[in-house]
This record gives C-alpha cells, sequence and structure tokens, in this order.
C-alpha cells in the first residue's frame, strides 16, 4: 500500500508542477529574474524571457528534503526547461538526459494575445475567482508595486505576471522563494533560447498524443522510467486508459472541479478540486506496485464484493485520508485520496460513484 500512495503523492505534485510550466505570458516584453529557495527546497531559480513570456528558460539548482508517509527522503535537482512557442526542452543535467515535445493548450493561450487589457484582466480575475483564489491588495517589494494573491495554500507577490515572490506550503511542501535579482526590460541573447547541442533528447512528441498531459508532466522533471531502481519499476495497469477517462468524465462531486485525467507509464490520474486546497485523487494503478497488502494503520473490509483499506495519510506536514479498492479482474487498486480528510463513508459513496 505504502508505493501505492507515494505513486499518488508523485502524480499530485506532478500536476501542481505541470500547470506552473505552461507558456507563460507577462506584461514585460524581457528580462532576468533570480530567486533564491528556501524551506523545503534550497537552491536559485534562473529566469530569463522574451516576446512577453513566449520564449522562456528556466534553470533551478536546488536540493529539496521531504517527509511523506513517514519516510525522510533528499533530492537534488539541476535542470534546465526551455519552452520555445509550443515546444518544449528539457534537460536533468545530473543524469545527462533530455526531453523535449509540445506544450499542452498552446493554442488557447496565444488567444489570450487577442483579447484586451481589459477582458485579459476580467479573465485572470475569474481564473482566481474560479481556482479559490484571494486578492490581498498591494504591497511594495523593493522599488516594485506587486499585487498580491491568495492561492492553493500559497501567498504570491506578482508583479506583471512575474512572482518576485511566494511563500506557504503546497501539498506539505513548505515553499519560499524571494527575488535576489529582477531586470524587466533587459534584452536577452537569442541562445539563451537555443537547446544545448551536447544532449540527446527523447522526442515524446508521439507520447504526447497518446496518453495526453502525463507525458509533459514526466518531462518536467526530467524523469524516466529507466531512472528507476529495477526493484522500483512501475507496472502498468490493465485498465485500459479510455475506459478509465470515460468513467472519470462521468463522475461529479459537489463544489468540485474536475483539472486534468492523465496517464504516466501506466499509472493513471485523475485530478477534482474545491478552491484547490481542497482535493480529491483518483488513482489506477497495478497491484503488483504495492509492496504489501496492508499499510500500517489501515483499516481493512469489504464493501460491496471489494476489498478496501482505508485510513489517514500519516505524515507531519500532509494531512488527508485514503481508500483503496480492489479490482481483481483487472489487478488493479483504485486509490482515492482525499485532501483534508473525509470520512469513510463520504469516500465509499464516491467510490459507490465511480463505475469500474
Amino acid at each position: 500500500m505504502k508505493n501505492i500512495l507515494i505513486t499518488f503523492l508523485f502524480i499530485a505534485v506532478f500536476s501542481a508542477i505541470s500547470s506552473a510550466q505552461q507558456a507563460r505570458k507577462y506584461a514585460v516584453k524581457s528580462g532576468y529574474l533570480k530567486l533564491e529557495l528556501s524551506g523545503s527546497t534550497v537552491g536559485t531559480r534562473e529566469i530569463w524571457w522574451d516576446n512577453y513570456g513566449q520564449k522562456t528558460t528556466e534553470h533551478e539548482k536546488s536540493i529539496t528534503t521531504t517527509k511523506m508517509l513517514g519516510m525522510k527522503s533528499t533530492e537534488q535537482k539541476d535542470a534546465l526547461t526551455i519552452i520555445v512557442n509550443d515546444q518544449f526542452w528539457t534537460i536533468n543535467y545530473i543524469e545527462n538526459t533530455g526531453m523535449k515535445g509540445v506544450v499542452p493548450n498552446f493554442a488557447d493561450d496565444m488567444n489570450m494575445n487577442s483579447m484586451s487589457e481589459k477582458e485579459q484582466q476580467e479573465f485572470v480575475n475569474q481564473l482566481i475567482e474560479d481556482m479559490g483564489g484571494q486578492r490581498l491588495g498591494t504591497e511594495k517589494l523593493g522599488t516594485y508595486t506587486c499585487e498580491v494573491v491568495s492561492l492553493m495554500g500559497m501567498k504570491v507577490w506578482v508583479y506583471k505576471g512575474l512572482a518576485l515572490k511566494s511563500e506557504g506550503k503546497l501539498m506539505g511542501i513548505e515553499t519560499k522563494e524571494m527575488y535576489s535579482d529582477f531586470k524587466p526590460g533587459t534584452t536577452v541573447a537569442a541562445s539563451k533560447f537555443t537547446p544545448p547541442a551536447n544532449i540527446r533528447f527523447k522526442d515524446l512528441s508521439q507520447e504526447q498524443k497518446v496518453s495526453g498531459f502525463g507525458s509533459f508532466m514526466e518531462a518536467l522533471e526530467g524523469m524516466d522510467e529507466d531512472d528507476l531502481e529495477d526493484d522500483e519499476k512501475i507496472v502498468p495497469v490493465k485498465y485500459p486508459f479510455e475506459k478509465f477517462k470515460k468513467v472519470v468524465e462521468g463522475f461529479t462531486y459537489p463544489g468540485y472541479t474536475r483539472r486534468g485525467i492523465n496517464t504516466l507509464d501506466g499509472v493513471h490520474a485523475a485530478t477534482f478540486t474545491k478552491g484547490l486546497s481542497s482535493s480529491i485523487m483518483i488513482v489506477a494503478t497495478s497491484r503488483k506496485n504495492s509492496d504489501h497488502n496492508v499499510e500500517e494503520g489501515f483499516e481493512q473490509f469489504t464493501h460491496n464484493g471489494h476489498t478496501c483499506y482505508y485510513g489517514e495519510i500519516n505524515d507531519e506536514e500532509t494531512e488527508g485520508t485514503a481508500l483503496v479498492v480492489e479490482y481483481p479482474a483487472y489487478d488493479m487498486y483504485i486509490v482515492i485520496t482525499a485532501m483534508p480528510d473525509m470520512d469513510r463513508k463520504t469516500m465509499l459513496s464516491i467510490a459507490d460513484n465511480l463505475k469500474f
């Protein structure tokens, strides 16, 4: 059960990261920004952009320490992401590997350019409202007057579309970022947006057409199943992704909005949010990805002919509950995770409405 829940959290964090990594739009034509990272992640992030964010290069060098399900882990990162219009490249300098592909929803983002300034502001206001965000007013950081926004448990200081400061917790991970160098309006050399010639890039374009956004999430972190140890290989679930997608698209829950349906290395996932401070994740994974049958502290019982497990995600920084439902015919577990907590009866009602 432990591996199943870790797989879920892995996908959940990727979903949050990936949504932040799509084609950016800034109200400044070009420039450079350097952020100092502290909290769970310590290091730096540098951003160069041109053409109002249609061209963006980001380089992060950091070390992240997390505690998840009672386990402590440390991850070193040295990664470069380049976005030029509808194309992206990612490089993991630690592994000396790279990937490339197509930016999702680029055409929709381009439509923003045809809106008037008033229409763009109304669009952004509605988006923040739909996501459960709240405008907190304005505040000066140095000489820059920033709009302060509360969103996803984070407090963010935004100057013309650029986050100069942020702090809070995202999925239980403490995040603090503060700019140390900012040069809006600076000309950026074209070479900054050219992928290095000494990296061999794996092309994900065809995989994206088949599995959609999941491959893009994988690329953003520069990860590949080949990077895993042999005993950590993810076994693809037998349940077809198209069937999973159809079931999830037919599911609704009061007050929650579906944010995405993805597949990554044969693990299917769907995300539903309420203000993005509350979330329901639905994951389909092979039972072979579990290292044992019952996680410590989980209650085992039978419901509607299915063996189920229910319990809390016991972690110092993450609050939530998980319901695991076994489907032997597909050698599959359906993992439903709620953050914050939901009681067993409520989560079983969600499982009953999912017609797998």
